[in-house]
């Protein structure tokens, strides 16, 4: 098992190996893309390349858990989004992965800037959501039924290129939907974080029952070759 390690186009990577507390971002946006744990994360859970962040899920309570920030820190007009999630078991809530929240302690239409969530079905489907132009658009959804086996690492991906977002699982295209439009991160003061686990500040919570490693944000549309490249190198993860 081998890191790919951040290249010039990574604004944000957090491997989430460390403890708790303030976690330093690795990309581009220097100090500006740090993370700090809300609730009660839990630090040291075994990942592919090392530790990770463990989000103990509860729905629909007080205490949110999870890390973020980086809420000033716009990627556009392209962006990709990808990590390592393990998801312990399937929900019938959607609940947060890692995404960018649009609006600052608020949880209200369009919610999203950009990320991931799983499906309400229970069925372990995920979806992936963007914001254009201020709307929330039609999520773009795995097509079949656990497409991460509940207990096993999986690697997700997300792209938008300015006409198609494109979400990869484990290397492959799973998804994909096009769509007119610029990526909205709302307005300056009120622009939500970057984050992982519960939603950060009021509004519900929609914790994942998740464990999670090397989240980055890249300023391009990765292709599939990259999203590949990093999941075979760490494909024995799982035996």
């Amino acid at each position: 098992m081998a890191r790919i390690e951040p290249d010039g186009n990574d604004v944000l990577v957090h491997f989430m190996n460390d403890t708790a507390g303030t976690h330093i971002n690795a990309g581009t946006a220097g100090s500006a893309g740090n993370f700090t744990d809300y609730g009660s994360p839990i630090f040291g859970a075994t990942g592919p390349l090392g530790d990770a962040i463990y989000i103990p899920s509860s729905y629909l309570v007080n205490a949110r858990n999870g890390s973020g920030g980086a809420n000033n820190v716009l990627v556009t007009p392209h962006v990709s989004l990808s990590g390592w999630v393990l998801m312990r078991r399937a929900t019938n809530y959607a609940a947060e992965i890692f995404n960018k929240q649009y609006f600052l302690n608020g949880w209200s239409s369009p919610f999203l800037t950009f990320g991931f969530q799983t499906h309400s079905s229970n069925d372990g489907q995920c979806d992936l959501y963007i914001t254009l132009n201020g709307t929330l658009q039609t999520q773009v959804r795995t097509p079949a039924a656990f497409p991460m086996p509940i207990g096993k690492w999986c690697h997700i991906g997300g792209t938008w290129d300015g006409t198609t977002v494109r979400f990869y699982v484990n290397g492959s295209l799973s998804a994909s939907s096009n769509f007119a439009g610029t990526i909205d991160y709302g307005t300056a003061g009120n622009r939500g974080q970057w984050y992982v686990g519960g939603i950060p500040g009021s509004g519900t919570n929609q914790d994942s029952p998740v464990i999670v490693q090397d989240i980055r944000v890249a300023n391009i549309a990765r292709p599939q070759s990259y999203f590949a490249n990093i999941y075979y190198n760490g494909v024995s993860v799982n035996g």
